[in-house]
């Protein structure tokens, strides 16, 4: 028992370097990047690869899953602390910035984004508890800024949500424009949402 124990922890060690590894080489080389190279960076055989993941889609997967994974930490991150308004600015200025960060990681996290859509099928279902987790999280944030006064209160949390989701897609896709285009759309979005989440006494 407890030699059986013992091995979980390596299991799972392995598991998550051959992970990192996926990331950086799909990240790198895109769908085509090779398995054999994928399992030497992680530091075993590609049978051994198989051992953790039954098909090169499955490993996709789970890089997909772990780059959500980062990329909500980060989000969580500068949205922690501030009125409920700020934080909801940080979400979007922040999401614009890592996707226009032109970034291998970032660039990955895109393509699987879309690939969910279209010739991955089977991430449709990751794709969709995104989407709800960050409407929930979203609602959260004006529903915190209703209660510290930072957002006018005759505004559905959910409505909002809703908005703020439809146009962080839009500035996804915006990342195929240059840059300056991007920066002016996310500058013109965080205008126009200040001013909707705005009491008419706060307005300037």
């Amino acid at each position: 028992m407890t030699q059986r124990l013992g091995r979980a922890p390596r299991g799972l060690e392995t598991r998550a370097r051959l992970i990192e590894a996926a990331i950086e080489r799909l990240a790198e080389a895109g769908p085509d990047a090779n398995l054999n190279v994928i399992a030497a960076d992680g530091g075993v055989t590609k049978g051994a690869l198989y051992h953790h993941f039954d098909s090169k889609e499955r490993l996709v997967e789970e890089v997909y899953k772990e780059s959500i994974r980062r990329h909500a930490a980060r989000i969580l991150e500068v949205t922690a602390t501030g009125t409920g308004r700020e934080r909801l600015l940080a979400l979007v200025s922040e999401t614009a910035v890592l996707y226009g960060s032109g970034s291998p990681f970032y660039r990955l996290l895109l393509r699987l984004h879309a690939e969910a859509n279209a010739g991955r099928p089977h991430l449709a279902p990751i794709a969709r508890r995104v989407q709800n987790r960050q409407l929930a999280y979203v609602g959260q944030l004006v529903a915190a800024g209703q209660a510290d006064g930072s957002i006018r209160t005759d505004i559905q949390p959910e409505a909002v949500a809703h908005v703020v989701n439809a146009t962080v897609q839009g500035l996804l896709v915006q990342q195929f424009e240059p840059l300056d285009v991007q920066r002016t759309a996310t500058e013109q979005f965080a205008v126009l949402l200040d001013r909707l989440l705005a009491s008419p006494d706060q307005r300037t």
